[in-house]
């Protein structure tokens, strides 16, 4: 079967891995297609497909997308939801909306979101981990919703309603929205001294 690369929607990848095959081969394989500079840019989900991974296989393929000037968003598994790694810490799994989320509609998810669209006005996501967009948030995200300070908010095109993370607060400023200055780089929301902060993604 080999790795399969599928578009989720530009610039989100679905990367699924062949679990007939060890490792290293579809790490050889993942870094021949990769090669294509189509693929350059973009950000990937990855399917490991009941391939058994610890957390140091993650990181290797983790480095390979680098390498390419890719980067993961994250890591889900198809044929086992449930993980069984001893002695390692698991991280929160990922849930992929993939659709728009219209006015009124409402995620909620204890684990990180991957939102494969927008999110509209007065549409709502809480997740206790992160909150990716691929698309414009212009709806309101709590992220870390536990208490999970660390958690962070990113989209191609940040202009929420509001952002919450843990229990720090920003709202959208109250000038009129000015499309000609809008930035074309993705953003990422966190907390640093005490507050939420936005930054660019070089």
């Amino acid at each position: 079967m080999g790795v399969e690369i599928k578009g989720l929607t530009v610039p989100a990848l679905l990367i699924k891995l062949d679990p007939s095959k060890s490792l290293q081969e579809n790490i050889d394989e993942l870094k021949h297609k990769l090669s294509s500079a189509f693929f350059k840019g973009s950000y990937a989900v990855v399917d490991y497909n009941g391939l058994e991974l610890n957390e140091e296989s993650k990181a290797e393929i983790e480095k390979v997308l680098k390498d390419f000037n890719a980067s993961v968003l994250g890591f889900q598994n198809t044929k086992n939801n449930k993980e069984s790694l001893k002695g390692v810490t698991q991280k929160k799994s990922l849930k992929i909306i993939n659709k728009t989320l219209r006015s009124g509609q409402k995620i909620e998810y204890d684990g990180d979101v991957l939102i494969l669209g927008d999110v509209n006005p007065d549409a709502y996501v809480v997740s206790s981990g992160n909150v990716i967009v691929m698309g414009n948030l212009r709806g309101v995200v709590h992220a870390g919703a536990n208490g999970d300070e660390t958690a962070v908010v990113m989209a191609l095109k940040l202009r929420p309603q509001q952002i919450r993370i843990s229990n720090y607060i920003a709202r959208s400023p109250d000038e009129p929205y000015d499309e000609a200055k809008e930035s074309n780089s993705p953003e990422i929301a966190y907390i640093e001294n005490n507050a939420i902060v936005i930054d660019k993604i070089k």
